[in-house]
Protein backbone atom coordinates (compact mmCIF):
# COMPACT_ATOMS: atom_id res chain seq x y z
CA UNK A 1 0.00 0.00 0.00
CA UNK A 2 3.00 2.49 -1.18
CA UNK A 3 -0.35 5.18 -1.74
CA UNK A 4 -1.36 4.98 1.71
CA UNK A 5 1.85 5.72 4.20
CA UNK A 6 -0.36 6.95 7.14
CA UNK A 7 -3.17 3.69 7.11
CA UNK A 8 -0.26 1.34 6.67
CA UNK A 9 1.32 3.07 9.95
CA UNK A 10 -2.00 2.30 11.84
CA UNK A 11 -2.01 -1.37 10.73
CA UNK A 12 1.44 -1.71 12.03
CA UNK A 13 1.16 0.31 15.20
CA UNK A 14 -2.43 -0.69 16.21
CA UNK A 15 -3.64 -4.01 18.15
CA UNK A 16 -5.11 -5.97 14.97
CA UNK A 17 -8.53 -6.57 17.06
CA UNK A 18 -8.51 -2.77 17.52
CA UNK A 19 -7.58 -1.56 14.07
CA UNK A 20 -9.87 -4.29 12.36
CA UNK A 21 -12.94 -3.05 14.61
CA UNK A 22 -12.01 0.21 13.52
CA UNK A 23 -12.07 -0.94 10.00
CA UNK A 24 -15.45 -2.58 10.44
CA UNK A 25 -17.74 0.32 12.57
CA UNK A 26 -16.08 3.55 10.53
CA UNK A 27 -15.85 2.51 6.99
CA UNK A 28 -17.90 -0.91 6.81
CA UNK A 29 -15.30 -2.95 5.17
CA UNK A 30 -15.09 -6.80 5.45
CA UNK A 31 -12.50 -7.76 7.76
CA UNK A 32 -11.37 -10.97 8.90
CA UNK A 33 -13.01 -12.59 12.12
CA UNK A 34 -9.74 -11.36 14.38
CA UNK A 35 -8.29 -14.89 16.19
CA UNK A 36 -5.84 -14.00 18.84
CA UNK A 37 -4.70 -17.10 19.00
CA UNK A 38 -2.87 -15.95 15.13
CA UNK A 39 0.93 -14.19 15.38
CA UNK A 40 0.17 -10.33 14.97
CA UNK A 41 1.80 -10.53 11.58
CA UNK A 42 -0.39 -12.84 10.22
CA UNK A 43 -3.22 -10.57 11.23
CA UNK A 44 -1.94 -7.59 9.72
CA UNK A 45 -1.44 -9.37 6.33
CA UNK A 46 -4.75 -10.87 5.91
CA UNK A 47 -6.09 -7.34 6.62
CA UNK A 48 -3.84 -5.71 4.77
CA UNK A 49 -4.92 -8.01 1.29
CA UNK A 50 -8.39 -6.87 2.17
CA UNK A 51 -7.03 -3.04 1.99
CA UNK A 52 -4.87 -3.69 -0.56
CA UNK A 53 -7.90 -5.14 -3.00
CA UNK A 54 -9.46 -1.92 -2.39
CA UNK A 55 -10.60 0.74 -5.16
CA UNK A 56 -7.81 4.00 -5.18
CA UNK A 57 -10.45 6.14 -4.35
CA UNK A 58 -11.78 4.24 -1.54
CA UNK A 59 -8.78 3.69 0.04
CA UNK A 60 -7.43 7.53 -0.27
CA UNK A 61 -10.60 8.46 1.51
CA UNK A 62 -9.62 5.81 4.59
CA UNK A 63 -6.07 7.57 4.40
CA UNK A 64 -7.11 10.64 5.17
CA UNK A 65 -8.93 9.71 8.03
CA UNK A 66 -5.85 8.38 8.79
CA UNK A 67 -3.59 10.65 8.55
CA UNK A 68 -5.36 12.95 10.74
CA UNK A 69 -5.34 10.56 13.66
CA UNK A 70 -1.30 9.78 12.85
CA UNK A 71 -1.07 13.85 13.31
CA UNK A 72 -2.07 13.06 17.38
CA UNK A 73 0.03 10.60 17.70
CA UNK A 74 3.55 11.49 17.88
CA UNK A 75 5.04 13.65 20.73
CA UNK A 76 3.31 16.91 20.13
CA UNK A 77 0.43 15.36 18.94
CA UNK A 78 -0.08 13.50 22.45
CA UNK A 79 0.74 17.16 24.19
CA UNK A 80 -2.18 18.65 22.58
CA UNK A 81 -4.20 15.73 23.63
CA UNK A 82 -2.53 15.61 27.37
CA UNK A 83 -3.83 19.80 27.32
CA UNK A 84 -7.76 18.83 26.36
CA UNK A 85 -8.06 15.46 28.40
CA UNK A 86 -8.87 17.03 32.11
CA UNK A 87 -10.92 19.17 31.10
CA UNK A 88 -13.00 17.29 28.65
CA UNK A 89 -13.54 13.70 30.24
CA UNK A 90 -15.80 12.39 33.00
CA UNK A 91 -13.93 10.23 35.63
CA UNK A 92 -15.08 7.08 33.70
CA UNK A 93 -13.88 8.21 30.62
CA UNK A 94 -10.40 9.36 31.87
CA UNK A 95 -10.14 6.73 33.41
CA UNK A 96 -10.49 4.85 30.41
CA UNK A 97 -7.98 6.99 28.16
CA UNK A 98 -5.28 7.02 30.63
CA UNK A 99 -4.91 3.00 30.92
CA UNK A 100 -4.35 3.27 27.28
CA UNK A 101 -0.62 2.96 26.46
CA UNK A 102 -0.52 2.50 22.85
CA UNK A 103 -0.15 6.49 21.62
CA UNK A 104 -1.81 5.42 18.26
CA UNK A 105 -4.85 3.73 20.03
CA UNK A 106 -4.90 6.88 22.08
CA UNK A 107 -5.62 9.15 19.18
CA UNK A 108 -7.95 6.66 17.61
CA UNK A 109 -10.10 6.84 21.03
CA UNK A 110 -10.29 10.15 20.71
CA UNK A 111 -11.37 10.54 17.21
CA UNK A 112 -14.23 7.82 17.67
CA UNK A 113 -15.62 8.76 21.29
CA UNK A 114 -14.81 12.32 21.20
CA UNK A 115 -14.62 13.70 17.43
CA UNK A 116 -15.31 17.48 18.39
CA UNK A 117 -12.32 17.18 20.80
CA UNK A 118 -10.40 15.23 18.03
CA UNK A 119 -11.13 18.01 15.78
CA UNK A 120 -9.91 20.45 18.23
CA UNK A 121 -6.95 18.81 19.22
CA UNK A 122 -6.15 18.03 15.76
CA UNK A 123 -6.10 22.09 14.85
CA UNK A 124 -4.09 22.24 17.52
CA UNK A 125 -1.58 20.19 16.42
CA UNK A 126 -1.58 21.81 13.23
CA UNK A 127 -1.64 25.47 13.89
CA UNK A 128 1.73 24.67 15.99
CA UNK A 129 3.34 22.52 13.48
CA UNK A 130 2.89 25.97 10.74
CA UNK A 131 3.67 28.23 13.24
CA UNK A 132 6.67 30.46 11.80
CA UNK A 133 6.63 29.34 8.49
CA UNK A 134 6.82 32.11 6.20
CA UNK A 135 4.72 30.17 3.43
CA UNK A 136 1.72 29.76 5.33
CA UNK A 137 2.17 32.31 8.89
CA UNK A 138 1.71 36.22 9.13
CA UNK A 139 1.75 37.84 12.67
CA UNK A 140 -0.04 41.09 13.52
CA UNK A 141 -0.03 42.85 17.01
CA UNK A 142 -3.35 43.47 18.93
CA UNK A 143 -4.06 44.86 22.51
CA UNK A 144 -3.18 42.45 25.17
CA UNK A 145 -5.37 40.82 27.69
CA UNK A 146 -8.52 41.40 25.55
CA UNK A 147 -11.89 39.08 26.38
CA UNK A 148 -12.49 36.52 23.47
CA UNK A 149 -16.40 36.45 22.73
CA UNK A 150 -17.30 33.05 21.98
CA UNK A 151 -21.50 33.41 22.58
CA UNK A 152 -23.53 32.64 20.22
CA UNK A 153 -23.88 35.94 18.72
CA UNK A 154 -20.74 36.97 18.38
CA UNK A 155 -20.04 33.59 16.47
CA UNK A 156 -23.03 33.95 14.38
CA UNK A 157 -21.32 37.27 13.58
CA UNK A 158 -18.03 35.94 12.50
CA UNK A 159 -19.35 33.28 11.05
CA UNK A 160 -20.96 34.78 8.40
CA UNK A 161 -18.52 37.93 7.70
CA UNK A 162 -16.10 34.81 7.18
CA UNK A 163 -18.10 33.69 4.86
CA UNK A 164 -18.91 36.82 3.01
CA UNK A 165 -14.90 37.42 2.87
CA UNK A 166 -14.28 33.94 1.29
CA UNK A 167 -17.36 34.03 -1.12
CA UNK A 168 -19.28 31.36 0.14
CA UNK A 169 -22.51 30.55 1.79
CA UNK A 170 -22.71 30.35 5.68
CA UNK A 171 -23.11 26.54 5.26
CA UNK A 172 -20.04 25.98 3.05
CA UNK A 173 -17.88 27.35 6.45
CA UNK A 174 -17.55 25.81 9.70
CA UNK A 175 -16.05 27.65 12.31
CA UNK A 176 -14.21 26.16 15.60
CA UNK A 177 -13.37 28.87 19.41
CA UNK A 178 -11.35 27.32 21.87
CA UNK A 179 -8.83 27.52 24.25
CA UNK A 180 -5.67 26.01 25.24
CA UNK A 181 -2.53 26.54 27.34
CA UNK A 182 1.17 26.67 26.30
CA UNK A 183 4.04 26.81 27.93
CA UNK A 184 5.78 30.41 27.67
CA UNK A 185 8.63 30.76 25.77
CA UNK A 186 10.30 32.81 28.42
CA UNK A 187 9.05 31.18 31.92
CA UNK A 188 7.85 27.68 30.92
CA UNK A 189 4.65 28.82 32.61
CA UNK A 190 1.88 28.11 31.19
CA UNK A 191 -0.07 31.18 29.68
CA UNK A 192 -3.81 31.07 27.66
CA UNK A 193 -3.72 30.70 23.95
CA UNK A 194 -7.38 31.32 21.79
CA UNK A 195 -7.38 29.72 18.65
CA UNK A 196 -10.05 30.19 16.13
CA UNK A 197 -10.48 27.53 12.81
CA UNK A 198 -12.18 28.25 9.97
CA UNK A 199 -12.70 25.48 7.41
CA UNK A 200 -14.32 26.15 4.31
CA UNK A 201 -14.87 23.86 0.53
CA UNK A 202 -12.66 25.04 -2.58
CA UNK A 203 -14.60 24.00 -5.66
CA UNK A 204 -14.69 20.12 -6.62
CA UNK A 205 -11.95 19.13 -9.00
CA UNK A 206 -11.86 15.71 -10.94
CA UNK A 207 -9.55 13.19 -9.96
CA UNK A 208 -8.88 9.85 -12.00
CA UNK A 209 -9.14 6.72 -10.25
CA UNK A 210 -9.56 2.99 -11.35
CA UNK A 211 -12.87 1.13 -10.79
CA UNK A 212 -13.37 -2.61 -12.59
CA UNK A 213 -9.91 -2.45 -14.65
CA UNK A 214 -10.90 0.91 -16.14
CA UNK A 215 -9.73 4.37 -15.08
CA UNK A 216 -12.84 6.97 -14.28
CA UNK A 217 -13.34 10.56 -13.14
CA UNK A 218 -14.24 11.55 -9.64
CA UNK A 219 -15.45 14.40 -8.05
CA UNK A 220 -13.77 15.46 -5.12
CA UNK A 221 -13.98 18.28 -2.56
CA UNK A 222 -11.28 19.21 -0.19
CA UNK A 223 -11.79 21.33 2.71
CA UNK A 224 -8.97 24.17 3.45
CA UNK A 225 -8.38 25.39 6.71
CA UNK A 226 -7.08 28.55 8.16
CA UNK A 227 -6.52 29.12 12.15
CA UNK A 228 -6.26 32.50 13.79
CA UNK A 229 -4.53 32.14 17.44
CA UNK A 230 -4.62 35.48 19.88
CA UNK A 231 -2.55 35.06 23.32
CA UNK A 232 -3.60 37.66 25.56
CA UNK A 233 -0.84 37.76 27.32
CA UNK A 234 1.50 39.05 24.82
CA UNK A 235 -1.55 40.52 22.29
CA UNK A 236 -0.37 38.52 19.45
CA UNK A 237 -2.66 37.44 16.42
CA UNK A 238 -1.28 34.99 14.33
CA UNK A 239 -2.58 33.66 11.07
CA UNK A 240 -1.65 30.34 9.44
CA UNK A 241 -3.31 30.06 6.00
CA UNK A 242 -1.80 29.26 2.96
CA UNK A 243 -3.94 32.08 1.45
CA UNK A 244 -1.02 34.90 1.31
CA UNK A 245 -3.35 37.46 0.41
CA UNK A 246 -6.38 37.09 3.01
CA UNK A 247 -4.12 36.77 6.09
CA UNK A 248 -4.52 40.25 7.35
CA UNK A 249 -8.36 40.28 5.86
CA UNK A 250 -9.10 37.34 8.38
CA UNK A 251 -6.93 39.21 11.32
CA UNK A 252 -8.65 41.71 11.31
CA UNK A 253 -12.36 40.15 11.09
CA UNK A 254 -11.20 38.27 14.14
CA UNK A 255 -9.83 41.33 15.83
CA UNK A 256 -13.07 43.31 15.11
CA UNK A 257 -16.14 40.93 15.67
CA UNK A 258 -14.01 38.44 18.84
CA UNK A 259 -12.11 40.86 20.28
CA UNK A 260 -14.03 44.09 19.25
CA UNK A 261 -10.64 45.94 19.27
CA UNK A 262 -8.93 47.35 15.85
CA UNK A 263 -5.39 45.95 14.99
CA UNK A 264 -2.84 48.90 14.19
CA UNK A 265 -1.83 46.90 10.88
CA UNK A 266 2.03 46.21 12.70
CA UNK A 267 3.39 42.81 12.07
CA UNK A 268 5.22 40.71 14.25
CA UNK A 269 8.55 39.51 12.43
CA UNK A 270 9.07 36.16 11.72
CA UNK A 271 11.84 34.34 13.92
CA UNK A 272 15.11 33.59 11.08
CA UNK A 273 17.44 30.95 12.54
CA UNK A 274 21.05 31.93 12.38
CA UNK A 275 23.31 29.15 12.57
CA UNK A 276 26.21 30.30 10.69
CA UNK A 277 27.59 32.09 13.80
CA UNK A 278 28.32 28.27 14.57
CA UNK A 279 31.04 28.11 12.37
CA UNK A 280 33.41 29.54 14.87
CA UNK A 281 34.05 28.48 18.00
CA UNK A 282 31.76 29.33 20.59
CA UNK A 283 30.39 29.25 24.54
CA UNK A 284 26.47 28.40 25.11
CA UNK A 285 25.80 29.94 28.20
CA UNK A 286 23.97 27.72 31.03
CA UNK A 287 23.23 29.57 33.89
CA UNK A 288 19.79 29.01 34.99
CA UNK A 289 18.65 26.86 32.66
CA UNK A 290 18.27 22.49 32.83
CA UNK A 291 20.76 22.02 30.98
CA UNK A 292 24.09 19.90 31.96
CA UNK A 293 26.10 20.43 28.33
CA UNK A 294 25.81 21.08 24.90
CA UNK A 295 27.69 20.75 22.01
CA UNK A 296 27.78 21.11 18.06
CA UNK A 297 27.74 17.10 16.88
CA UNK A 298 27.39 17.94 12.66
CA UNK A 299 27.76 20.62 10.73
CA UNK A 300 27.71 20.95 7.35
CA UNK A 301 27.88 22.85 4.32
CA UNK A 302 27.40 22.44 0.00
CA UNK A 303 29.44 23.80 -2.40
CA UNK A 304 28.45 25.48 -5.77
CA UNK A 305 29.53 22.66 -7.67
CA UNK A 306 27.56 20.29 -6.10
CA UNK A 307 29.71 18.51 -3.84
CA UNK A 308 28.65 18.65 -0.04
CA UNK A 309 30.34 18.00 3.21
CA UNK A 310 29.19 16.93 6.65
CA UNK A 311 31.03 16.25 9.79
CA UNK A 312 29.75 14.72 12.72
CA UNK A 313 31.15 13.93 16.10
CA UNK A 314 29.98 11.93 18.91
CA UNK A 315 28.54 13.69 21.93
CA UNK A 316 31.57 11.79 23.93
CA UNK A 317 34.10 12.68 21.71
CA UNK A 318 36.87 14.18 22.99
CA UNK A 319 37.10 16.73 20.88
CA UNK A 320 34.79 19.82 19.99
CA UNK A 321 33.76 19.48 15.83
CA UNK A 322 36.29 22.28 14.92
CA UNK A 323 39.83 20.52 16.05
CA UNK A 324 37.64 17.16 14.13
CA UNK A 325 37.31 18.65 10.84
CA UNK A 326 40.79 19.78 11.26
CA UNK A 327 42.28 16.47 12.04
CA UNK A 328 39.67 14.68 9.11
CA UNK A 329 40.80 17.25 6.39
CA UNK A 330 43.79 19.86 7.35
CA UNK A 331 44.98 21.89 9.67
CA UNK A 332 44.22 25.56 7.85
CA UNK A 333 40.63 23.96 7.56
CA UNK A 334 37.92 26.59 9.21
CA UNK A 335 34.06 26.12 9.06
CA UNK A 336 33.81 30.06 8.33
CA UNK A 337 34.94 29.72 4.80
CA UNK A 338 31.72 28.05 3.64
CA UNK A 339 28.12 29.02 4.45
CA UNK A 340 26.73 26.42 6.43
CA UNK A 341 23.69 24.38 5.35
CA UNK A 342 22.95 22.22 8.18
CA UNK A 343 23.99 22.02 12.09
CA UNK A 344 22.98 19.83 14.84
CA UNK A 345 22.99 20.25 18.67
CA UNK A 346 23.06 18.25 21.17
CA UNK A 347 21.19 19.33 24.02
CA UNK A 348 21.68 17.06 27.90
CA UNK A 349 19.39 18.02 30.12
CA UNK A 350 19.60 17.46 33.68
CA UNK A 351 17.36 15.52 36.12
CA UNK A 352 14.76 17.64 37.57
CA UNK A 353 12.27 16.87 39.65
CA UNK A 354 10.13 13.76 37.91
CA UNK A 355 11.64 14.57 34.90
CA UNK A 356 14.60 12.06 33.68
CA UNK A 357 17.90 13.20 32.44
CA UNK A 358 17.69 13.01 28.27
CA UNK A 359 18.80 14.31 25.31
CA UNK A 360 17.19 16.65 23.25
CA UNK A 361 18.22 16.76 19.30
CA UNK A 362 18.24 20.43 17.65
CA UNK A 363 18.52 20.38 13.83
CA UNK A 364 19.05 23.12 11.76
CA UNK A 365 18.74 22.80 7.70
CA UNK A 366 18.84 24.86 4.72
CA UNK A 367 16.90 28.15 4.58
CA UNK A 368 14.89 28.54 7.78
CA UNK A 369 14.02 24.94 8.91
CA UNK A 370 14.45 23.69 12.44
CA UNK A 371 12.98 20.69 13.67
CA UNK A 372 12.05 21.64 17.39
CA UNK A 373 8.48 22.73 15.88
CA UNK A 374 7.62 19.34 15.83
CA UNK A 375 9.17 18.76 19.27
CA UNK A 376 6.79 18.29 22.74
CA UNK A 377 4.91 21.75 23.77
CA UNK A 378 7.67 21.98 26.82
CA UNK A 379 10.86 20.76 24.64
CA UNK A 380 9.43 23.22 22.66
CA UNK A 381 9.26 26.30 24.50
CA UNK A 382 12.80 25.36 26.20
CA UNK A 383 14.62 25.23 22.81
CA UNK A 384 12.84 28.61 21.76
CA UNK A 385 14.65 30.08 24.82
CA UNK A 386 17.85 28.10 24.14
CA UNK A 387 18.12 29.41 20.80
CA UNK A 388 17.16 33.32 21.56
CA UNK A 389 19.71 33.27 24.58
CA UNK A 390 22.19 31.80 22.50
CA UNK A 391 21.69 34.21 19.77
CA UNK A 392 20.88 31.21 17.44
CA UNK A 393 17.57 32.88 16.73
CA UNK A 394 16.80 36.40 15.80
CA UNK A 395 13.72 38.36 14.23
CA UNK A 396 13.95 39.09 10.15
CA UNK A 397 14.54 42.65 9.29
CA UNK A 398 17.22 43.26 12.58
CA UNK A 399 20.38 44.85 11.01
CA UNK A 400 22.29 44.12 14.18
CA UNK A 401 24.16 41.20 14.59
CA UNK A 402 24.37 40.10 18.21
CA UNK A 403 27.67 38.76 19.54
CA UNK A 404 28.86 35.33 19.16
CA UNK A 405 30.25 34.14 22.55
CA UNK A 406 34.02 33.48 22.26
CA UNK A 407 34.64 30.58 24.29
CA UNK A 408 33.17 27.08 23.28
CA UNK A 409 31.20 24.44 25.43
Amino acid sequence: MNDAENLSKLLGHLPPAVFREFMVDEFGLAMPDADAKKPKKEQREQMEAVLAALGVGERQRIEEVAERIVLLSDGAGQDVIDGFKDDIFDDAARETFAAIPNQYERALWLHVHEPVIFEEALNARQADVFRQSASCYSGFMAPANLAVLDDATAKAAFHQTVAQQLGCSDDAVAIQIFKRLRPDTQTGEDVDLYQISIHHNRPPEIIDCVQASELVPQEVIRAVSSHITYEPANGHLEVLSKDTAGRETLARIVADTLLQSPITGEKIPLKQYDYQSLAALRNFDLSGEPVAFVKVVELGYAAGNGRSLLVKIWTKDVDDIYAAARSLIGPAFDFRDHHLNYAKLSIKLKKVGKDRARTITVILRDDNKCNIKTKREKDRALCDRLLAKWHLVKEIGHVVEAPADAFAA
